[in-house]
């Protein structure tokens, strides 16, 4: 029997806000021809959710090809789309979902699909984009989540010497190997493993790096043999590159990674890092008007929620009011992140 297609689904696929399970059924419409003809339906029924996301008439294919043109010249190098998928939406182009279906190619694969990577001076480069989570998985056997607007590279003899380098967040899990190390390094520090799953957070912008252990072992190494850290499951490793200092401490490490399911939790943290780590998850730009709000502990679980209720949802809770801002056009005509005002609840 057919699977029914879920717009629901469908649509937050589109978006990047999906769970493995998602991943999973939506990857199985697209890999399915009968359900082509649901697939268009499902869109075509739905087509105000699917084109709210479009600025101006979504109609105004001048305005949309130029905005995918552009973005689709500064990803194409990153991603390969297979051909099924591409014939698909090819014999759909002839229809009015041309700017969604367009969209979708770019948008959709560079997402969900299990990045193909390139090589370029025996360099291989695999990026998640803003507002996406992305799986890969290395030539041995290793495979991972990278976190909204992070990198992965590798060279091209990997299966000789198993280092990456880490710009941003992933969770690994490393295919086990005696007599290779797996290395992750990162701009303070490295992750030695033999075989294990983790997770690393290491974001240029931020002045603290992250290593939190789930299972097996690791050695977490400072550059100029600053320190040497063995690391146990349920552990966190944070290393503050301002005071050249870490900390080690016990923790839930499923609460870690969970990022890579679709779920975002947060377990008596202050606001500040919850609305960093949702502003990362949706590519949007928080505003703090009073220090204070930032000490604020908040404890919650959000899966699959857009921007605007898990924003309500936290100011049912917190002594805090809130307003968005109006989205606005740089001179690129790319449009710039949605900033997101938070002040005291009076």
């Amino acid at each position: 029997m057919k699977e029914p297609i879920d717009y629901k689904i469908l649509r937050k696929f589109v978006l990047g806000k999906y769970s493995l399970k998602d991943f999973k059924l939506v990857s199985r419409w697209f890999e399915d021809k009968s359900s082509e003809a649901d697939l268009k339906i499902a869109i075509q029924q739905h087509w105000h959710e699917f084109s709210e996301d479009f600025s101006g008439n979504p109609k105004d294919l001048t305005s949309v090809l130029n905005q995918l043109k552009q973005k689709i010249a500064k990803e194409r190098p990153v991603v390969n789309f297979r051909k099924k998928i591409q014939k698909f939406y090819t014999r759909a182009a002839a229809i009015l979902l041309l700017p969604l279906i367009l969209y979708s190619v770019y948008s959709v694969y560079s997402t969900f699909q299990k990045v193909t990577s390139y090589e370029i001076s025996s360099l291989v480069e695999i990026v998640s984009p803003h507002g996406a989570r992305t799986h890969f998985q290395l030539p041995d056997g290793s495979q991972g989540w990278l976190n909204s607007g992070s990198i992965l590279k590798y060279k091209t003899d990997f299966q000789q010497k198993r280092t990456v380098q880490l710009i941003g967040e992933a969770w690994f899990e490393v295919a086990h190997d005696e007599k290779s190390q797996f290395i992750v390094g990162t701009p303070h520090l490295d992750v030695q493993v033999l075989g294990t799953k983790f997770n690393v957070a290491a974001f240029p912008e931020e002045k603290v790096t992250e290593v939190v252990l789930q299972e097996g072992k690791v050695k977490v190494n400072g550059y100029n043999g600053l320190f040497t850290v063995d690391m146990k499951p349920d552990e966190k490793f944070t290393y503050n590159r301002d005071t050249q200092s870490g900390t080690i401490q016990t923790v839930n490490a499923g609460q870690f990674s969970s990022w890579k399911d679709g779920l975002l939790v947060f377990r008596n943290e202050p606001l500040s890092e919850v609305l960093k780590r949702i502003g990362r998850w949706y590519n949007v730009e928080f505003v703090i008007t009073d220090p204070e709000i930032s000490k604020f502990r908040y404890r919650a679980t959000f899966q699959e929620e857009q921007i605007e209720e898990v924003i309500r949802l936290i100011s049912l809770t917190a002594p805090i009011s809130y307003s968005f801002k109006k989205r606005e056009m740089g001179e690129d005509g790319v449009f710039k992140k949605r900033i997101i005002t938070i002040k005291r609840k009076i």
